[in-house]
């Protein structure tokens, strides 16, 4: 039985389903396979131009002391290794090892400012506004309103969310399709106020303070100190800031570990950013990979948000989950497809291993 210390043999046996065809991939080392005793690799771009998965999106599923963290740091070394641009959001502060194993300080918004619109597209420029917006709000804008950002965030290059708040007071010089008038930007000026007035607006409100080098290995974010409102809206700010420091860059591939992911989760808005983030990931030839506890850390969310993170857990096609607790049963079968068998096992399994779903293929991997 998996958990108890048994030989490789025996604990391929203990799996209760037949050993997968083995993936075939052969650049970042993860582990152990436990179904065959051999070397298991990973990578989320070559599982994608093979064919494999259609997305290069991870979710990584696992409980305190589960061995998760250690997962996730090993990848970030090993994945700059092989060539990727690692990119940490942080919200509990617990990067900062990696940080000194690569060299570099965290960056910490609060010391310096990130603005979320540098280096973005127009229509990405759009979008992230609609987020924060729609964050400070609290609710989803109407479509005259996300009309209205839309076009003040296409007004130039240059953007921050001071003269985003500055374009919106000034409806009569928007370029839309749409006639937007002084009453329908009414709630846009008094959300952005809000949010400039907000811990999280001063973070990010003005030009970016801060330099980093774009083609350094690692980067780091940490965002440890806040309330959970606040981590929320800095973190699709981050994600923001983070794209925009890629440029018109699609060779290197890039990846994007987000802890304490269902935070993003805790809203329409800023589900919708990220739903766009991931969609966007071929893209930008960037792999995302979503970490939470339990799929449960979704219980609190709205309904309307909750059914975009079902959609997009449900197109995750690359799921790492470690040990879960028997309550999480339900969940893991409903929202990640797992097989009663798949339940079985990872209920079993000890730190250190976990069941890799990848595409259609399964096994344990021990790490």
């Amino acid at each position: 039985m998996i958990g108890v210390s048994t030989t490789t043999a025996q604990l391929r046996g203990a799996i209760p389903w037949e050993s997968p065809q083995p993936l075939g991939l052969a650049r970042v080392p993860i582990g152990i396979d436990v179904h065959t005793g051999s070397a298991f690799c990973f990578d989320p771009f070559q599982a994608y131009q093979r064919g494999i998965v259609t997305d290069p999106v991870m979710l990584v599923l696992g409980s305190k002391g589960s061995g998760k963290s250690t997962l996730v740091k090993s990848l970030a070394v090993r994945m700059a290794a092989h060539g990727y641009l690692v990119r940490h959001i942080d919200p509990k502060g617990e990067g900062h090892p990696l940080a000194s194993y690569f060299g570099v300080d965290a960056v910490r918004p609060g010391r310096v400012i990130i603005n979320p619109f540098d280096g973005l597209s127009s229509g990405d420029r759009g979008r992230m506004g609609i987020a924060l917006v729609g964050a400070a709000l609290n609710r989803l804008l109407t479509p005259v309103e996300a009309a209205a950002v839309t076009a003040a965030a296409a007004h130039s290059e240059h953007l921050n969310l001071e003269l985003l708040a500055e374009r919106l007071a000034a409806p009569g010089d928007l370029h839309s399709p749409l006639v937007i008038t002084a009453r329908d930007v009414r709630d846009l000026i008094a959300g952005l106020h809000t949010l400039g007035s907000s811990s999280a607006g001063r973070m990010m409100f003005g030009d970016s303070t801060v330099t980093v080098d774009a083609a350094a290995p690692y980067l780091g974010v940490d965002l440890s100190g806040h309330d959970d409102d606040t981590l929320r809206v800095l973190m699709v700010a981050v994600v923001g800031w983070i794209t925009g420091l890629w440029g018109t860059d699609r060779l290197r591939p890039k990846v994007v570990i987000m802890d304490e992911f269902w935070r993003l989760l805790t809203d329409r808005a800023t589900a919708e950013w990220a739903k766009h983030a991931f969609k966007m990931s071929r893209e930008h030839g960037a792999s995302y990979i979503a970490v939470l506890q339990h799929l449960g850390d979704l219980r609190s969310v709205d309904e309307d948000a909750r059914a975009i993170a079902r959609g997009l857990l449900a197109d995750s096609e690359t799921r790492i989950v470690y040990r879960q607790p028997p309550d999480q049963a339900a969940a893991l079968g409903e929202l990640i497809g797992l097989t009663t068998e798949e339940i079985s096992t990872v209920q079993r399994l000890v730190p250190g291993q976990a069941l890799w779903r990848v595409g259609g293929r399964s096994t344990v991997v021990e790490h």
